[in-house]
């Protein structure tokens, strides 16, 4: 068995700490985006008005139609060319991230409002609730507690998803993870090995936040 006390060595250990943060900074920030962006086209997909309803439809199943990869690529290599203005690699990767991952929550946030009671609707209106106090009281919040399995889970698929943004120059975990086994002592097993278990502790960490929101919720 070869001796492994060189991956424990605080340069590697602080190297992959470092893309550990990328990773989660990444992660973060396209969570926080992407929901806001997400509730806006279920909303938009909601709508009653064509003008608004049509282009958030649209821009849904284009988007949920294209692999990541693909957008990420486009959105660091072309989109610059589009819109006159180069963008840094973890720029590009947070607008990738956020609009693929906005239009899977588009779904799962129209899906759970979908799903509430429509008599518990039809008797906030009947108390004179407008429209906006019923989505905001009623309507959100029920759903929300629907879907939260759901939402945490493609939280945590968007976490994985950021190894994808290696491909733009990031150097997230899994990338440095790459440059640490093409070194000497060319041990890619244990180096993969442990940038699992960081994978692992931090999703089942979100694991275990969803499941205790459940819980209080039940």
């Amino acid at each position: 068995m070869p001796e492994l006390g060189w991956l424990f060595n605080v340069p590697v250990l602080r190297f992959l700490l470092i893309g550990l943060g990328y990773t989660l900074a990444l992660a973060a920030l396209s969570i926080t985006i992407s929901f806001a962006l997400g509730m806006l086209l279920a909303l938009g997909r909601l709508s009653r008005f064509p003008l608004i309803r049509y282009p958030a439809t649209l821009y849904i199943e284009i988007i949920r139609s294209l692999p990541l990869l693909l957008i990420i690529a486009f959105t660091f290599f072309g989109l610059p060319q589009i819109i006159g203005v180069q963008l840094e690699p973890f720029q590009a990767g947070v607008i990738a991230l956020s609009g693929f991952t906005a239009a899977l929550l588009a779904e799962i946030i129209r899906s759970g409002i979908l799903s509430v009671n429509r008599g518990l609707i039809e008797a906030a209106q009947s108390q004179g609730f407008t429209g906006v106090q019923v989505l905001g009281l009623v309507t959100l919040p029920i759903a929300l507690r629907r879907m939260t399995p759901a939402i945490v889970s493609q939280f945590i698929t968007l976490l994985k998803d950021t190894s994808l943004t290696a491909i733009i120059g990031i150097l997230e975990l899994t990338r440095r993870g790459r440059i640490i086994s093409s070194q000497p002592p060319f041990e890619p097993i244990p180096v993969f090995a442990l940038i699992a278990v960081i994978y692992f502790l931090v999703n089942y960490g979100l694991s275990l936040v969803s499941r205790g929101l459940e819980e209080r919720q039940a």
